[in-house]
């Protein structure tokens, strides 16, 4: 079930004392799926697909890839949309299509730190996806 289908725009400045999703304006076309509901005593363990696909919406924009700063921009969804960060399948859509794998590292900082791997995506998790992303 889709829950939010939007194209998500930043324009790689500061506001509010909060750091951007990256230093270079980008934008991309988001789509957040619920995988499945709880029933019968069984819980998904990782209930949400956030879905991304470059979307340069103006000839000027560069094209920045969320690839180095998936963090940044999980934690402004996570934030705006009431998701878990380590519940969530979050999948960009490019030449492959790939998934991050996003692990919080703890020190002594304030905020969450974490480190980020990609992996490519497995075929099951593809079979939960593909109704969603032949639009994108």
């Amino acid at each position: 079930m889709i829950l939010h289908d939007f194209i998500y725009e930043w324009d790689g400045k500061t506001t509010k004392g909060e750091k951007p999703v990256s230093w270079w304006p980008g934008s991309y076309h988001v789509k957040i799926v619920k995988l499945g509901t709880d029933k019968n005593n069984i819980s998904y363990l990782v209930p949400i697909a956030v879905i991304l696909k470059n979307a340069k919406t103006q000839p000027s924009m560069m094209n920045t890839s969320l690839k180095n700063y998936i963090h940044n921009f999980a934690q402004k969804l996570s934030k705006e949309y009431n998701l878990n960060i380590s519940k969530t399948l979050w999948i960009e859509i490019d030449d492959k299509i790939r998934v991050a794998v996003l692990t919080p590292v703890q020190k002594n900082v304030p905020e969450t730190l974490y480190s980020i791997s990609w992996r490519s995506i497995r075929p099951n998790e593809l079979a939960m996806i593909k109704p969603y992303i032949s639009d994108m």
